[in-house]
């Protein structure tokens, strides 16, 4: 009995120290403790996490002694579950038609992949997502700055956009990789595949980057189209994309191919660019490339990007033309598209006659309709495959609905998206211009305007016009945008023009202007001035255009 009365009185109340020189362990229940030091001089850490700290001066009894403790208070679930609700983050969002404002191709430069990382960062932070933006340029860069609340000169903090600190981080971090993949090819025999696993994860994470950029491209529409590279194109006769109207099969493609037109139709007429300004990405499919071999090869040639028996080829940022064919046998709202008057398709029966209206008020109108497009081909010995899509906006975001106003007139570039504020106060006036499809394109002016404030101080803001009647103005931050320019084409004597998107109903009406703000203007477009905005045909359900087709 006394025995086992020992034991338990050994296994409640054990507690043995042990010293090493000057560290001290003790063990108990309630844990390890440690103490360190030699003399006068001890740091202790107990059981409970307490860190006791003495000085002592020997001989004289006097000692100093501070404690603390690293131990978190326990906090009851309720206040933990209301801590981690205040730490949930509101994430901004940012629409496609936002992005493809903020990603407006420009003439800056280049942005380096520094650059682009702190870009794709600050993204991150803001809206919860991080995009590619592997074509940014600084222009374009320091829009999606202002845009997530951050400041666009920290693009050249920290070294930043110097080349020669940008390639010794490259070079630095490159040799850190290969030497975390060496060390650990050598550290054991299953080093080998842990580090085939992290390159194949580096290629699988680039991959998908890349792919992330091809939706970019197709849905942003802000990288210039030739910086594309590597996707791949179906066969010329497969369907058009789920995000595409599916293109019926004309009746002419089974038809013989037509002869190239002959004549210079159009040929010296101005051009009207259905893009505005805008980066558009070819989006709209051509039908019966497999007619116009010949044509397609011409072009490619012409685009030294020649066409090899078994291999292919593709050319992009073409200028192409858009002929409407009113005396086609097959289909009265043909439009053909044409490369130096050779026929290299047509669109889709029904595309054709979406685009119908615009395009033939533009050639009513004396102007020839040049777009972009994109052409890839493959040479199969026997028969050409072929596929060419075209840049188009949507069809009422084509031409303006009214005329540009009289007078000397310069239009200003396309630019990103402005919202116009109190156009509700001018409602009676817009809805006469809000198209049966309620969205349309308006050829506005743009006024400097002056506002007395209540302390007699003068501020200026750009006021927007619609045919000589005020339709609304912008804000004091947008307006210190355009100002500068504005003054400017007062002193030569110009108003300036912009294009805005109208958008309405019976109940209420927006406008939202697109255009170029004065740090975004070349000198070039300066000195080359006037730009006068093309002068098209009153708008009409239909117009009347001379025939194009040819046998």
């Amino acid at each position: 009995m006394f025995c086992l009365f020992w034991g338990c009185e050994l296994g409640f109340r054990y507690r043995k120290s042990k010293s090493f020189g000057p560290v001290r362990i003790t063990a108990s229940k309630r844990g390890v403790s440690a103490s360190v030091g030699a003399g006068p001089f001890r740091v202790t850490k107990s059981t409970t996490g307490r860190t006791t700290s003495t000085v002592r001066i020997p001989g004289t009894g006097v000692s100093y002694v501070t404690t603390g403790s690293n131990r978190r208070p326990a906090r009851n679930p309720v206040a933990r579950a209301s801590q981690r609700a205040r730490r949930q983050v509101v994430h901004q969002i940012i629409s496609d038609e936002a992005w493809r404002g903020l990603l407006a191709a420009d003439e800056t430069a280049v942005a380096s992949k520094f650059q682009r990382d702190f870009v794709r960062a600050a993204v991150a932070r803001a809206t919860g997502k991080r995009p590619s933006l592997m074509h940014l340029t600084l222009g374009q860069a320091a829009r999606v700055l202002e845009c997530v609340g951050q400041n666009p000169a920290k693009l050249t903090v920290g070294g930043r956009g110097v080349p020669g600190l940008e390639k010794a981080g490259t070079v630095a971090q490159w040799t850190l990789f290969g030497l975390l993949v060496l060390v650990v090819t050598v550290s054991s025999p299953v080093g080998f595949l842990l580090a085939a696993g992290i390159v194949g994860l580096m290629f699988l994470v680039r991959k998908r980057r890349r792919g992330r950029q091809a939706w970019e491209d197709a849905n942003w529409a802000g990288s210039p189209v030739s910086a594309v590279q590597g996707i791949a194109v179906p066969d010329a006769r497969i369907e058009a994309p789920a995000n595409h109207a599916a293109p019926q099969q004309v009746a002419f493609e089974g038809q013989t191919p037509i002869s190239p037109v002959t004549r210079p139709a159009y040929s010296s007429q101005p051009l009207y660019r259905v893009s505005l300004g805008r980066s558009e990405w070819p989006n709209v499919e051509v039908v019966g490339e497999h007619a116009y071999s010949q044509a397609i090869k011409a072009t490619l040639r012409a685009g030294n990007a020649p066409v090899a028996a078994g291999s292919d080829s593709e050319a992009e940022g073409v200028q192409v033309e858009l002929v409407a064919e009113p005396d086609n046998p097959y289909d009265r709202n043909a439009i053909s598209v044409r490369w130096r008057n050779q026929v290299l398709g047509y669109l889709s029966r029904e595309d054709a006659v979406r685009y119908a209206q615009p395009v033939r008020r533009i050639i009513a109108s004396g102007l020839t309709t040049a777009a972009s497009a994109r052409i890839w081909a493959y040479d199969g010995g026997d028969r050409l495959q072929a596929r060419v899509t075209v840049a188009l906006p949507e069809p009422e975001l084509i031409a303006p609905l009214n005329e540009p106003a009289a007078g000397v007139t310069t239009l200003v570039p396309w630019g990103s998206a402005i919202q116009v504020l109190k156009e509700e106060d001018h409602f009676d006036l817009l809805f006469n211009h809000v198209p049966p499809e309620g969205v349309g394109l308006l050829l506005v002016s743009l006024h400097k305007a002056i506002r007395t404030l209540r302390n007699g101080a003068e501020r200026p803001f750009v006021e927007v016009r619609l045919n000589g009647e005020r339709v609304g103005e912008l804000s004091n931050i947008t307006s210190a945008h355009l100002l500068p320019l504005l003054e400017h084409t007062e002193t030569i004597g110009e108003t300036a023009l912009a294009y805005a998107k109208i958008t309405g109903s019976a109940l209420a009406a927006q406008l939202v202007l697109h255009a170029a703000k004065a740090t975004e203007i070349s000198n070039d477009w300066l000195s080359e001035g006037p730009h006068p905005a093309p002068k098209l045909l009153p708008w009409a359900a239909r117009y009347e255009v001379p025939p194009a087709y040819a046998t």
